[in-house]
């Protein structure tokens, strides 16, 4: 018995040491085979890693970091592979019938307000704008309030709407340009170029002009509070109570949600639902280009090709950077649908890296590489985002107002910062903060949602319907044809302007220069978009002819009416005008 328990013993001993050996061969296999599969760096990688990277701003673009890269890469991953349809989400806004007295607000409170913006980057202009009026306004930002390195490129005309609502002066305007260029390029594949001037041909630096901004809100007697984010609003019929990361309690009567995208509260509205259409945008500003004098507004020097599994159509923007005679940025971008086969943005980086040097005639090796930009920009059909809560307001790329063929909102901010700041005022002066009030100050807009079009007929379809060569063929002939027709027509689609009488003089054009197109069109965009883009160009027309010739019949009697109703006309006659586009001038 003893041998038999000695002899199972040793066999228990000799079956441990055996199992013992085999774990060790199988994890040195195992990290064999981890170091045979290791992934190579990316030039991706290899580019962003030797760069050095400083403090990262708030907003889109604000990040240059390989990480933040990934991260990014990371959200649009899974925006791709979600479900259509609702989904649950955290949520921040609550209502609550009664008072905001009936209820304890803790001991935190740091003050009570008439509004408080949440989302600073660009938040502070319209925080601004409204403290220049007399009101007792706060600011939120979950970092700090700066801007990024990377300029923002814009048209004088659109940095002196700021000068009107009393956010800039002349003088502060021209200590934040940091470049001047023209001319401004528009060419599509070896189609032909046109020319234009002063369009996008200032260089903004962000870190200065949102200094300059803050300063002045703070000089106006606004309260900035940073490095605290939102963590909840509860509604009362008289207030709204925010709990911040930190523990403070504020009061406002009215939230402005301006955090972007990615705001949580637009999720929340939204219920997570999958964007409808997404521009993606890589890039870079690099020292080295000897050929710097002039912009490309929008450039197209491929057809329609394959980037990961997925069918892109790319273009291109560059300009002169205000950082030294020789640096330049150049970004390319396409538009697409968030689905599964969509690239990455590194899928996009490393298509970069490849066409770039051809694209501006030089050699990779020849340049510096300062910074790496990247940025999605989401769109949805149903813009701009009517307000889901009393006494919350969206504001900025939150509330979808800037157009589905643009990357960045601070174009479309310049435009409509006039607009809502006095509409904000007049909502908070007569106390009309419930939703139907607030949605008329984001109201619905046909030359918004006419702009739809542009954007699907932009984008490459992965089962191809048309030629590889049909969207620069179709963008090519509209721009000849508006430059035909002169800048009335030209200028104000150059800047995301859409207005009726244009629009119709180029697609009569576009129909009796090359008709052949027409069923290529069908083919691309669809007959159902189509369709919907017919209703919306009839609504462009209707707005046009209401704002021209019936708002000045109506405009001199809204005196006499009473404060709510002359408020909603107010908004109506607003929502004509910039609806059909008519705010432009040249």
């Amino acid at each position: 018995m003893v041998v038999l328990q000695i002899q199972q013993f040793n066999g228990f001993v000799n079956s441990v040491s055996r199992a013992r050996t085999n774990r060790g061969r199988r994890r040195r296999a195992s990290k064999t085979v981890c170091v045979q599969t290791q992934v190579a760096p990316s030039r991706t990688q290899k580019i962003m890693e030797k760069i050095s990277v400083g403090g990262e701003a708030g907003g889109a673009g604000g990040a240059y970091s390989y990480n933040a890269l990934k991260r990014l890469d990371n959200i649009w991953s899974n925006i791709c592979t979600q479900p259509t349809g609702p989904q649950e989400t955290q949520q921040i806004v609550s209502r609550v019938s009664g008072f905001s007295q009936d209820y304890s607000m803790g001991n935190n409170l740091v003050g009570t307000f008439d509004i408080v913006v949440c989302g600073g980057t660009l938040g502070i202009f319209l925080a601004t704008a409204l403290c220049a009026k007399g009101l007792r306004v706060a600011v939120v930002e979950r970092n700090a309030i700066k801007g990024r390195d990377q300029e923002w490129n814009i048209s004088r005309k659109e940095m002196k709407e700021l000068i009107e609502v009393g956010v800039l002066t002349e003088d502060e305007i021209e200590e934040v340009i940091a470049a001047k260029f023209n001319p401004n390029r528009c060419g599509f594949e070896n189609l032909g170029d046109i020319w234009v001037e002063d369009i996008l041909n200032l260089g903004v630096s962000p870190a200065k002009l949102v200094e300059t901004v803050k300063r002045r809100f703070v000089s106006l007697g606004g309260v900035i509070l940073e490095d605290c984010s939102l963590s909840s609003i509860v509604i009362y019929d008289d207030l709204a109570v925010m709990q911040l990361s930190k523990g403070d309690t504020l009061s406002s009567r009215l939230v402005i949600d301006a955090m972007g995208n990615f705001s949580p509260i637009l999720k929340q509205i939204k219920r997570g639902r999958k964007p409808d259409g997404m521009c993606l945008v890589v890039g870079s500003c690099a020292h080295g280009f000897k050929e710097n004098s002039s912009s490309d507004v929008i450039y197209s020097s491929s057809s329609v090709t394959k980037v990961a599994d997925s069918n892109v159509q790319l273009f291109w923007e560059a300009f002169p950077a205000g950082s030294g005679p020789l640096d330049r940025t150049t970004y390319m971008f396409t538009y697409t649908e968030p689905q599964s086969t969509s690239p990455s943005l590194e899928d996009l980086l490393e298509e970069y890296w490849k066409l770039m040097p051809k694209y501006q005639g030089v050699s990779l090796d020849e340049l510096e590489i300062l910074r790496v930009v990247y940025g999605i920009f989401p769109t949805y059909r149903n813009s701009p985002l009517q307000a889901a809560f009393d006494r919350v307001l969206q504001f900025g790329d939150a509330s979808g107002i800037q157009s589905p063929v643009s990357f960045g909102g601070f174009g479309s901010l310049t435009r409509h910062l006039g607009r809502l700041s006095n509409g904000i005022y007049e909502a908070i002066n007569g106390d009309f903060l419930d939703t139907d009030s607030l949605s008329k100050l984001n109201p619905y807009m046909p030359n918004l949602s006419a702009s739809w079009l542009f954007q699907r007929a932009m984008s490459a379809k992965q089962q191809l319907d048309v030629s590889p060569g049909f969207t620069n063929e179709l963008l090519h002939v509209n721009f000849s044809c508006m430059q035909r027709l002169g800048d009335p027509v030209l200028r104000p689609f150059l800047q995301d302007i859409i207005q009726f009488g244009p629009l119709a003089k180029t697609l009569g054009l576009v129909m009796l220069t090359k008709p052949q197109i027409i069923p290529s069109i069908f083919r691309q965009v669809g007959i159902p978009v189509l369709l919907d883009w017919s209703v919306h160009f009839f609504m462009l027309g209707l707005y046009t002819f209401l704002s021209a010739y019936i708002d000045p019949l109506i405009r001199p009697s809204l005196e006499g009416l009473p404060s709510k109703t002359k408020f909603e006309w107010m908004r109506r006659l607003e929502a004509w005008k910039y609806g059909a586009g008519l705010d432009y001038e040249l």
